[in-house]
């Protein structure tokens, strides 16, 4: 992690990202029941980036 906190934050935020991205990507191959699970952990993670960068784009 970068020591400026601003830089921290945006590493964070891009893992975020990246993490929801995997997760959305899995969806469609998962049973019904994780799928569901899988989608709301994407969608919280889609959130988190948000809130990090406060709406920014990427």
């Amino acid at each position: 992690m970068p020591e400026d906190p601003a830089a921290a934050l945006e590493a964070l935020a891009a893992a975020e990202r990246r993490t929801s991205d995997e997760h959305l990507a899995s969806v469609t191959e998962a049973e019904p029941e994780l799928a569901r699970l899988l989608a709301s952990v994407a969608a919280a993670d889609a959130a988190h980036a948000y809130l990090l960068t406060k709406g920014e784009e990427r």
